[in-house]
């Protein structure tokens, strides 16, 4: 018996999709794919437009005192990335390695103080204030930066060898001008006739070593020791400046003060 035809309308067609609803075309299916599952863990750092300068200065802040502690060789790049709490990608990003910091923690304070001495130096006051100025200057700037007495005492101590011809170029700047003020000083028999570096660190020293001093009596325990009693700021800053003039001045002049004393 030949099979019965099956007649087309008798199929049965999918039902029509709501007017209001439309079928995803293949860009709309790409769209709804869900998106990749992201890689566990933070995301590797990146720079920042915003807050730079703030990040800088944390790093800055933390180098200045674990090169201070440990110096330059005892000092871990690790340690200063975790006290400013950043990573080394956002240290080495701002600091390009670790003796570039390094040498920028050593110029930030030569170029205080150089900038300082210059002002002082071209300015308009006679010899002697000027040389009390400098003194003033320089126990400010060590105040405002304690770390770096006790770290530039170790480099220079280790005859320097992390200071490049820019750094020492700096420190060249703040001795000559200072050694300007006392040939001002000199040329119009103010100051007595002095060689430079004797004068310099006739100043400089005292001042360092008072604050790696000041850094030792700090540990528990040594405060009933004499050496390490505290000293009042405005006291010290006015024996440095008397030791400095005395030491300058002209040999009748500093005996006629001793005499009338």
């Amino acid at each position: 018996m030949p099979a019965m035809p099956v007649s087309t309308t008798s199929r049965r067609r999918p039902a029509a999709a709501p007017a209001d609803r439309k079928q995803p075309g293949p860009a709309s299916a790409r769209r709804n794919q869900a998106a990749p599952a992201k890689r566990p863990g933070p995301a590797p750092a990146q720079p920042r437009p915003t807050g730079a300068a703030d990040t800088r200065a944390l790093i800055f802040a933390a180098a200045a005192e674990e090169f201070s502690s440990r110096g330059f060789d005892g000092a871990s790049v690790d340690a200063i990335a975790r006290d400013a709490h950043v990573n080394k990608a956002m240290l080495y990003y701002h600091f390009r390695n670790k003796l570039g910091l390094y040498r920028e923690v050593v110029r930030d304070m030569l170029r205080a103080v150089g900038a300082t001495v210059s002002e002082i130096a071209q300015g308009a006051a006679t010899p002697p204030q000027k040389i009390e100025q400098f003194v003033q200057a320089l126990a400010k700037q060590k105040d405002s930066r304690p770390w770096f007495p006790p770290l530039m005492l170790r480099e220079m101590a280790d005859g320097a060898p992390h200071l490049d011809a820019e750094t020492l170029g700096l420190m060249r700047t703040v001795f000559l001008e200072f050694a300007s003020i006392l040939d001002a000083g000199a040329a119009t028999g103010q100051f007595r006739c002095v060689h430079p570096v004797l004068a310099y660190i006739s100043i400089m020293g005292p001042l360092m070593m008072n604050a790696v001093r000041e850094r030792a009596a700090a540990r528990p325990g040594r405060q009933e020791l004499p050496m390490f009693a505290a000293v009042d700021r405005a006291q010290l800053l006015a024996h440095m400046q008397h030791t400095a003039l005395r030491m300058l001045a002209p040999d009748g002049v500093a005996a006629k003060k001793d005499r009338s004393r």
